[in-house]
């Protein structure tokens, strides 16, 4: 399957496009997307059609996603301030989510650029994960 380029969400018949307005499972990507990248849909009427258009309010995207050590996923939009935050020491914070370190104070990097698994920023947008079957 193409890789899902989460950039090109608001292009018109784009393959992301597409998956979230013209897809018999359409609902699901949708729900997928917000689940991963935040963000909401927002209908709108377009050449007298109405369409799905992805709508993320500057800064909501988290850049990093960080699990505790009770298991809680927690998104991070504002590095420096979620650090002092939880009395966290951000230089090792970002060494736990380079791979320098497997964790600090029991906080692990889970999820980078809202994607599963990704540690590295050109991975971002790679595969997809398999539908929901329902």
């Amino acid at each position: 399957m193409r890789p899902f380029d989460i950039r090109n969400i608001n292009r018109l018949n784009s393959f992301e496009w597409s998956k979230c307005n013209n897809d018999g499972r359409s609902s699901y990507w949708r729900d997928w997307v917000c689940k991963t990248y935040g963000g909401e849909f927002k209908q709108e009427m377009v050449n007298k059609t109405l369409m799905w258009k992805w709508d993320v309010p500057v800064g909501e995207m988290a850049k990093w996603i960080f699990t505790d050590e009770n298991g809680v996923e927690h998104r991070i939009y504002n590095f420096k301030g979620f650090c002092k935050e939880h009395g966290l020491d951000d230089a090792r914070m970002y060494d736990t989510y380079t791979g320098k370190r497997k964790s600090h104070k029991g906080w692990k990097a889970s999820r980078i650029y809202g994607v599963e698994g990704r540690k590295n920023p050109k991975d971002f947008g790679r595969e997809l994960p398999p539908p929901a079957r329902s």
